[in-house]
């Protein structure tokens, strides 16, 4: 239980750090052109990157993620 709290909380911050510092991100890695086609800006791919790791931080805090996985036996069946 306090290892999912934190992993969340890192992950969290992670994607909190990915968009705070995605103009400087683009800057060091240079812009994507697949992102630039489809998103319009390299910024806008790192920003939507950062939000899925908030998302999957929070999901993993509240253990909804634990449902899923296969390889945990009190996860079959729970519900």
């Amino acid at each position: 239980m306090r290892q999912q709290i934190v992993l969340g909380w890192l992950f969290m911050l992670i994607g909190a750090v990915l968009i705070y510092y995605s103009a400087q991100l683009v800057n060091i890695l240079g812009r994507i052109a697949r992102a630039e086609k489809n998103l319009g800006w390299t910024r806008n791919a790192i920003v939507l990157f950062g939000f899925a790791i908030i998302v999957l931080g929070v999901l993993y805090m509240f253990g909804v993620l634990n449902m899923w996985s296969p390889l945990k036996s009190e996860s079959v069946g729970a519900f």
